[in-house]
């Protein structure tokens, strides 16, 4: 089973794809491709991000508070089947730390979530991060969200596989009619030569690494993908999605309205 847990300190570096040639050599001495990475190719990432009306969550977000925490619907194909695994994630930011707490789900168990309000029956941490998932909508009400897609390489540390680096690219905003469809306009939150690194570690920073990084003078920066998304593309109204027709008084408190 896929992990359910993520505690680590993430680190943003804002390249260019030169910049990025120039490091995979000397990464790859101490770094192998995730499974993902077919033929050590990038794979597709779509990530759906939930607010509210007024945009609350994104709103803290874009304030860079020393708390903040948002949901988001993961997927690694569009179009996805009903019975497609998707994940379905608390993600929060205290200080400079990450913790990511998710759910498997199928897609129609995702769906059902998130338009009607059915609670998927899980059982152990599944259960209890459902658990914190439900008390999240409470708070923030799902009512509209956007899809996000880029394209991710990755690699896993050979010594230390809590380290973690990652390069993205072809970011970009889709208005869509429903959720994870592949309808829509794409809107590029990036210049198509921009790379999005990260540098994800539970620990320290190898010393070799920090010597790489010197040495091609790259430095640590900020991109935040809905960030930008919400403060590039504001004339971009984000996705409402359509629920399934229900009678009002049955309507749960987490549909989308």
């Amino acid at each position: 089973m896929a992990i359910q847990t993520f505690k680590r300190v993430e680190s943003k570096y804002v390249i260019t794809k030169n910049q990025m040639a120039q490091l995979m050599p000397e990464l790859l001495e101490h770094m192998v491709f995730d499974k993902y990475c077919i033929g050590e190719k990038d794979y597709p990432i779509y990530s759906l991000y939930f607010d509210t009306n007024n945009d609350d969550v994104v709103r803290r977000s874009v304030s860079k508070p020393y708390y903040k925490e948002k949901l988001r619907l993961r997927s690694y194909r569009l179009d996805p089947s009903p019975e497609d695994t998707v994940f379905l994630e608390i993600k929060k930011k205290i200080g400079g730390v990450v913790s990511k707490r998710r759910v498997t789900l199928t897609y129609k168990q995702a769906v059902d979530f998130i338009k009607k309000g059915v609670v998927p029956q899980l059982s152990g941490v599944q259960k209890q991060i459902m658990n914190e998932i439900c008390y999240y909508t409470k708070i923030h009400p799902i009512e509209k969200a956007t899809l996000i897609h880029y394209d991710r390489v990755a690699l896993f540390g050979k010594d230390n596989k809590d380290l973690r680096i990652t390069f993205d690219k072809n970011l970009t905003k889709t208005n869509c009619t429903d959720i994870l469809s592949g309808a829509g306009h794409e809107k590029y939150l990036a210049d198509r030569n921009t790379r999005v690194m990260e540098i994800k570690i539970s620990g320290a920073s190898p010393l070799w690494l920090s010597k790489l990084l010197s040495k091609n003078c790259i430095y640590k920066g900020s991109f935040s993908k809905i960030g930008t998304s919400f403060t590039k593309e504001k004339s971009i109204k984000a996705v409402r999605l359509q629920p399934e027709i229900l009678q009002p008084e049955n309507k749960p408190a987490a549909v989308l309205g």
